[in-house]
């Protein structure tokens, strides 16, 4: 760890868990800064660094700018949260009751919410409700839809202006057919039979039981550090959800739906960061083991190398126009990925890659069968 990882990664503490901080030395507040807007928390950061006093504070110009930094993410959560409160309420006017993905439920545990940067809204409604919500979010006023709902995927795109918003058909990509089953099971006990309602500000809310908001905040890093790069800010949501449900978890649970999905391995690796970097208590993380040092260590280095959205992003700038090379281009694209995920944890690069050929394979052979009728 460079010097100033290790004073990122100080700030990074005092302001997750709303301690004071005292350094002596030099602060890289440049390099720092360029590290938090790589892995998502430029907020937090600028929030702990313009509090700070005596000679190591920012300078006054570096202080404008993570006072901009603040106030812009404080706007951007505003017009946020009216867009979501106005969907919500035009919802269950008509019996549909979303679950709350994400985003604010995530910021909620944070010390200072309006510190936890985000960029969209996700709404959960299942399948049998899906279309009645895609067509009432269509007709509200200032919406921008993507198409029709048929036509995508696990989730429907929406704008209003520039704040886009998901609606959740399914709440996450599982394209292994075992794996898929069980995370259903998951699903339907942490969306649906387990929700509950929290007060947001005087609003009402549903959200997913505490081990779903765990696990699936856990599972939503684990998908970026598959396919586009996880940053910390990822991190630091796990760790929030973990040190706010200590204690009120069905610790069997939620041992039962790691495993299941084959993710212990990550998930103690994962844990060993947030206990050694970013401040969790071990006492607050479920199935913590100190022997995957080598492990943790290699993640680190992948995580800090890549950030937040940022996997390879040199190669996937030269994606090529045509559409033959386009498919060589994600293809290899995917080796490369695997490669270096493999290095981390083998066994599941193994599966994961086994799926996605799988998958491509069968969708290969689904949209040949289309083109010959």
């Amino acid at each position: 760890m460079t010097p100033t990882e290790s004073q990122y990664f100080a700030l990074l503490r005092a302001a997750l868990w709303a301690q004071p901080v005292s350094m002596s030395e030099p602060i890289d507040w440049k390099g720092i800064m360029r590290i938090a807007n790589h892995h998502g928390n430029t907020a937090l950061l600028s929030d702990v660094a313009t509090r700070m006093t005596g000679d190591n504070s920012p300078g006054a110009k570096m202080q404008a700018k993570m006072r901009d930094s603040m106030r812009s993410n404080l706007v951007h959560q505003m017009n946020l949260k009216s867009i979501l409160i106005s969907v919500v309420q035009n919802f269950r006017q008509h019996g549909v009751e979303p679950v709350l993905l994400k985003g604010f439920g995530l910021a909620m545990l944070y010390p200072n919410p309006s510190l936890r940067q985000f960029g969209d809204i996700d709404l959960f409604v299942g399948l049998g409700q899906f279309h009645e919500a895609c067509a009432l979010v269509r007709e509200m006023p200032g919406c921008y839809n993507w198409g029709m709902e048929v036509d995508v995927g696990r989730h429907y795109n929406v704008d209003f202006g520039p704040y886009p918003m998901e609606i959740h058909r399914v709440s996450a990509d599982v394209i292994d057919e075992e794996e898929n089953k069980t995370y259903a099971a998951i699903e339907q006990d942490g969306l649906f039979d387990n929700a509950r309602k929290v007060d947001w500000e005087g609003f009402e809310l549903s959200v997913p039981s505490k081990e779903f908001m765990v696990f699936f905040t856990f599972f939503h890093a684990w998908h970026h550090f598959l396919t586009s790069g996880v940053g910390l800010r990822q991190l630091s949501d796990v760790a929030m959800a973990l040190h706010a449900y200590a204690g009120e978890m069905d610790l069997n649970k939620l041992h039962s739906w790691i495993a299941g999905m084959h993710l212990t391995e990550p998930w103690q690796a994962f844990g060993s960061l947030m206990v050694e970097h970013i401040g969790l208590s071990q006492a607050e993380m479920p199935f913590y083991t100190d022997k995957c040092g080598r492990t943790a260590q290699k993640l680190y280095k992948r995580i800090m190398e890549e950030g937040n959205f940022r996997r390879d992003l040199k190669f996937k700038k030269r994606r090529p126009k045509r559409r033959v090379w386009q498919k060589l281009h994600s293809f290899i694209n995917t080796f490369v990925d695997y490669f270096h995920i493999a290095r981390i944890f083998p066994k599941q690069a193994r599966r994961e890659l086994k799926a996605s050929l799988s998958y491509a394979w069968a969708k290969m052979w689904k949209n040949k069968g289309r083109t010959d009728n």
